[in-house]
């Protein structure tokens, strides 16, 4: 398909924004960036005109529960663990494959339209949520999150994650790809994490793990291993296979080093985080020790939207909490959300607006009463952009939203399906 965006304000991978330039998509890449008149004749199977529109990279989502957006509001204003397993845990042993299903598309809807082309996802019925994200045209990482406490339950659970790799890893024309998924070092025991990240390495895959999220998780390893969560990991080898690690928040000097040292790559989930009482990331820390940070929303039981114009905002303020109004400036804020996310998913060619990246694009209306004036367009992004604001979402160059019409599936329906399910949890 070539479709031909017209006179766009672009945000391109360096510099500052550039008005007036036209961009030419074919075979789902970026073939040519310039003046409207020097991309070539038509014919074109789309033009999409731009005046008074932002085109930008798709942002990048890169830790989330997606179906536990069934649960919004379900369990509010409790500690994290009490939160998990008072609450959560036992609500998510009545669910269904079928409703977990339907509960992706509804969550790739809100991140569809936030402007998210790509996302990491972490849960369990995950066949649903690939059968989601290969309907609905996004992009996605998804693991099974693993959780065991004696052989057997290892047995059961490693094999549901290699499964799923077998099954989907690289399907969806590329658009779909697989990570092992163990939950946390306090869930799985040594032999998985070992037996996992060996794995991951014969298999070329990623890990997705939460990493020392609050304080008391840090304390019981201390206790435990007389190590903390990271040194531990370390001491089982789990970082010689490529690893997301979402949340961060509790590390020391030593742990961002070793973090850096095996290009470990950090999720950033500012509003999780505050809402559970969990603390703030060292974001600036870990930056500096070029520890490469994404931003990500968490589920939305937790947060309790998948908005990742929130969690910009968010960032860029908590950084500088401490004292410092310098720390996390716009554009390096805006990067956790693009190119940084996109690299942490291993998605290299895209996250960026430049001649042969990936086509995953948003677009957006620079006419609204918030976005004006603009002094710095960047800034404005950061700090006042919100997901409604997003008009367009294309990803790997096919159109999955226009004019805040999802275009893979019905939403109405979707919505339907779902406040039909949550009945039973009332």
């Amino acid at each position: 398909m070539r479709i031909l965006l017209k006179d766009f304000t672009i945000l391109p991978a360096a510099g500052g924004p550039k008005e007036h330039l036209s961009l030419l998509i074919e075979g789902g890449r970026i073939s040519r960036i310039g003046a409207a008149a020097k991309l070539g004749d038509g014919p074109f199977d789309r033009v999409i005109e731009g005046r008074g529109k932002l085109v930008m990279p798709g942002l990048v989502n890169a830790h989330t529960h997606l179906p536990m957006v069934l649960f919004r509001g379900y369990a509010d204003d409790l500690p994290l663990r009490q939160w998990l397993e008072e609450a959560i845990w036992p609500a998510e042993r009545k669910l269904k494959p079928e409703e977990v299903y339907w509960a992706a598309l509804l969550g790739i809807a809100e991140l569809l339209h936030s402007g998210v082309t790509a996302f990491a996802d972490m849960y369990f019925f995950m066949d649903e949520v690939a059968r989601a994200v290969e309907e609905s045209g996004i992009r996605a990482q998804l693991a099974y999150g693993m959780i065991a406490s004696d052989a057997a339950q290892e047995e059961r659970e490693l094999a549901k994650g290699l499964e799923l790799a077998d099954r989907w890893h690289g399907a969806a024309g590329g658009r779909l790809q697989v990570a092992l998924g163990p939950h946390a070092p306090y869930t799985c025991g040594r032999s998985l994490w070992q037996r996992a990240t060996e794995a991951a390495q014969q298999r070329g895959l990623m890990l997705h793990t939460h990493l020392a999220e609050t304080e008391a998780e840090v304390v019981e390893s201390l206790q435990r291993h007389g190590q903390s969560p990271v040194e531990y990991l370390e001491g089982l080898g789990a970082f010689a296979a490529p690893m997301l690690a979402a949340h961060c928040v509790h590390l020391s000097e030593r742990d961002i080093e070793i973090l850096a040292e095996h290009g470990v790559h950090a999720v950033h989930n500012p509003t999780s985080n505050m809402k559970l009482g969990s603390g703030i990331a060292p974001v600036r820390r870990l930056l500096e020790a070029g520890v490469n940070v994404a931003l990500g929303t968490d589920g939305a039981a937790s947060n309790n939207d998948l908005d990742m114009w929130e969690e910009l905002r968010l960032a860029a303020l908590l950084a500088k909490v401490g004292g410092d109004p310098t720390a996390l400036p716009a554009p390096e804020a805006l990067s956790l959300a693009t190119v940084n996310g996109a690299r942490a998913l291993g998605l290299n060619e895209a996250g960026k607006l430049e001649e042969g990246s990936t086509a995953d694009l948003v677009i957006l209306d620079l006419d609204r009463p918030h976005l004006v004036p603009q002094y710095d367009l960047v800034s404005n992004l950061v700090y006042a952009a919100h997901a409604a604001d997003v008009e367009t979402v294309l990803v790997a160059g096919e159109i999955v939203m226009e004019e805040r019409e999802i275009k893979s599936f019905d939403e109405g329906e979707v919505k339907a399906k779902v406040r039909e399910i949550s009945r039973k949890y009332r």
